[in-house]
C-alpha cells in the first residue's frame, strides 16, 4: 500500500469525497470544515506524538520494525512539501489556492506500531481521566477552512473533475480533466501528481512493513508465554469482578458515552492497567513480539532497508524543497 498524500487526502475532501478518503495516519484528518479557534495555534507540537511512549507500562519500548516506519514528523515534512508544491502549481496556472497547514491534526501515535496500545491499554495517568477514550487535544483539535474549488480548478489540481453518480446506488465518477487550461497542458495526475512525483511520494511503500507489524503482533498472542500470561491478567481481571479473556475485549465490557468517560469506564480502565502490571504482561508481550520481529528484518532486510531508502530519499527532497 503507497501512503498517499494527505495534501491529496486534503483536496479530496474539498470536493466532496469525504467517503473515499478519510482521515488516516498523519494529516489526513484536515478534512474538517470548521474555523480555527483563535486563541489556538494552527499547529502546536505539544500535541504531536512522541517516537516512544514517555510513561506507563510502554514507556520507552520501541520495536524493531518502527526502524523502518514513517514517523510523524516524517508525515508532516512530505505533507508539507507536496502542499507547497500544489500551491505553487496552481499559481502557475493563475489560480490562487492556500490549503490547510500541515501537523494540526496528529494521530495519538507516532507510527503503525501503536506502541502506546499496542497490547491494550499502558498509560494509568491518561486512563485515570479519559478511560479508553483519547486526551481532549487529540478530541478537539484545530480545523482549518478547505478551499472551495470550481470545476476546472479541481481538473487543474487533481487531473479529473468532481466526482458524480449516475444514480443513487452508484459509486462516485470522475471524468479526466481537459488536456489543457488556458492553453496550458495540465499535468497527469495534475497539480497533486505533478509534486507527488517531484518530492518522490509514489515511491514510498509501507506495505511490507505494516504486513509484517500487523503479523507480528498476531503471531505473539499464540507465544506460550503471552497465553499463560494473559490467562494470568484475565484471572487477575475476574478477581476485580470482570470477566474478560483479553486486553482487547476489555473495552468492550463497559458502555462508552458521547460526553467523556464514566467512573465504571475508568474503573475498567485502571483495572486492566494494573492486572497488566501485576502479571508483566506488557513486558512478556513485548519481548516475544521483539523476538519475532527480529527475525523478520532477518528475512525480509534487503526489502525493507530498500523501502526505506526510497522514503530517506523522498524526505530529502521535501525538506529541499521547503527550503528552496
Amino acid at each position: 500500500m503507497t501512503k498517499r498524500s494527505a495534501a491529496a487526502a486534503v483536496t479530496a475532501a474539498a470536493i466532496g469525497l469525504l467517503t473515499a478518503c478519510g482521515a488516516s495516519t498523519g494529516d489526513g484528518q484536515d478534512t474538517a470544515t470548521a474555523p480555527v479557534a483563535e486563541n489556538r495555534p494552527i499547529v502546536d507540537k505539544a500535541n504531536w506524538p512522541k517516537a516512544t511512549p514517555e510513561r506507563g507500562l510502554a514507556k520507552g519500548l520501541s520495536l524493531p520494525l518502527e526502524d523502518y516506519m514513517q514517523s510523524y514528523e516524517d508525515t508532516v515534512t512530505l505533507d508539507k512539501a507536496t502542499r507547497k508544491l500544489q500551491e505553487k502549481c496552481m499559481a502557475d496556472y493563475g489560480i490562487a489556492l492556500q490549503l490547510p497547514v500541515a501537523g494540526s491534526t496528529p494521530p495519538p501515535n507516532d507510527n503503525d506500531a501503536n506502541m502506546e496500545r499496542r497490547y491494550g491499554l499502558t498509560d494509568r495517568v491518561a486512563a485515570a481521566q479519559y478511560g479508553y477514550g483519547l486526551p481532549d487535544a487529540l478530541t478537539h483539535q484545530v480545523r482549518q477552512k478547505m478551499p472551495d474549488l470550481t470545476e476546472e480548478q479541481v481538473e487543474v489540481l487533481t487531473g479529473h473533475g468532481k466526482p458524480t453518480r449516475t444514480s443513487p446506488a452508484a459509486a462516485p465518477v470522475a471524468k479526466p480533466a481537459p488536456a489543457t487550461y488556458k492553453g496550458k497542458a495540465i499535468h497527469k495526475g495534475g497539480c497533486v501528481g505533478w509534486s507527488d512525483d517531484r518530492v518522490g511520494q509514489s515511491t514510498i511503500d509501507f506495505q511490507l512493513v505494516s504486513e509484517l507489524n500487523g503479523q507480528s503482533l498476531t503471531q505473539s498472542m499464540e507465544t506460550p508465554a503471552v497465553k499463560q500470561a494473559a490467562a494470568a491478567w484475565s484471572q487477575c481481571m475476574k478477581g476485580k469482578g470482570y470477566d474478560v479473556a483479553t486486553p482487547y475485549e476489555a473495552a468492550d465490557i463497559v458502555p462508552h458515552a458521547e460526553s467523556g468517560a464514566s467512573k465504571e469506564e475508568i474503573a475498567v480502565a485502571l483495572a486492566e492497567i494494573d492486572c497488566k502490571e501485576e502479571t508483566g504482561l506488557v513486558a512478556i508481550w513485548f519481548k516475544e513480539d521483539s523476538a519475532i520481529q527480529t527475525k523478520q528484518l532477518a528475512a525480509h532486510r534487503s526489502e525493507l532497508a530498500g523501502a526505506r531508502d526510497r522514503h530517506g530519499k523522498a524526505l530529502a527532497a521535501a525538506n529541499k524543497s521547503l527550503a528552496g
